[in-house]
């Protein structure tokens, strides 16, 4: 039904972002990770409002930017960096900033959480990493083995996994955060993106990561869109910031659409209802009204 729910928002986002990009900036999502049995969930938390949402059929997409200004340095997550993590003691999990509450059981205490970068596959393709330019219908197409994408966790003990364009494999990642006594997790990681070294073509690159720890089955794909921009100097297809979130949306839902599930039936698309907009496709939407005000 979420997804569902999902392409119901992404419809009416369209129309609102013509208006105004600083609604689709008010709101951010980080990946939330709790547990049903020895199964990894994923839902979203606001960190503006602390609290957090496990959809029917769990959060499969996320998005965020990188930026730069130039073509001498890579574009990079702004602080306090993107994606995010969070996961929840047993007391907020059954407590009213959850939502459903007292379904969902905390993660074990003092165990690491990892993540592993995934091969998707898209048409005859199959890589780590694909990129669409943002003009057109959306098109994602893998990039070259010269264009890098890095995460990487800041701070003592830090550390940087990276995929390029010529990887097609699973690609071991590291260690996002060991989670506290009470199964607690609160981290950001910096995304970076770079070709040659140097600042990224603009547009939108999908890479997919899969999350685990010991004791549970490792979670579902989840794939990112993060868009590379230079809010000062944008690429010719995009005419504003606002053209640039619009295309940034049209490439989640391709994502939503073509990777995590079939476009259902008209008769369920029926069934989903209006008031069930609440979460939907704002969970994929980021800051960018930040960038207009930084341009």
């Amino acid at each position: 039904m979420f997804r569902i729910v999902q392409r119901l928002v992404f419809a009416s986002f369209l129309v609102v972002s013509a208006v105004s990009v600083a609604w689709a900036g008010e709101v951010h999502y980080d990946v939330f990770v709790t547990s049903s049995g020895t199964n990894l969930v994923i839902g979203g938390y606001d960190d503006d409002a602390t609290v957090a949402q496990v959809p029917a059929e769990q959060l499969r997409v996320f998005g965020g930017e990188v930026v730069g200004t130039g073509t001498a340095a890579p574009y990079e997550s702004e602080a306090p960096g993107e994606p995010g993590f969070r996961a929840a003691s047993q007391t907020f999990l059954d407590g009213s900033s959850m939502t459903p509450a007292g379904v969902y059981t905390a993660l074990s205490g003092s165990t690491a959480l990892t993540f592993s970068f995934q091969p998707i596959a898209i048409d005859a393709a199959t890589r780590n990493l694909f990129f669409w330019n943002g003009a057109g219908a959306v098109a994602f197409a893998p990039v070259g083995a010269n264009v890098t994408l890095g995460l990487t966790k800041a701070g003592a003990g830090g550390w940087t996994s990276s995929i390029n364009g010529a990887s097609s494999a699973v690609v071991a990642g590291n260690v996002i955060q060991t989670t506290s006594a009470s199964g607690g997790v609160h981290t950001h990681l910096f995304t970076e993106i770079a070709e040659d070294g140097a600042a990224p073509e603009q547009g939108f690159y999908l890479f997919a990561l899969e999350l685990g720890m010991n004791g549970y089955s490792s979670s579902d794909p989840l794939y990112f869109v993060f868009g590379a921009l230079d809010p000062l100097s944008l690429a010719p297809q995009f005419a504003d910031l606002a053209a640039f979130e619009e295309a940034h949306g049209l490439a989640e839902g391709w994502v939503e659409t073509n990777l995590v599930a079939p476009v259902p039936e008209p008769s369920a698309l029926a069934l989903a209802g209006i008031g069930l907009l609440a979460m939907g496709g704002v969970a994929w939407r980021r800051r960018l009204n930040r960038l207009g005000q930084n341009a």
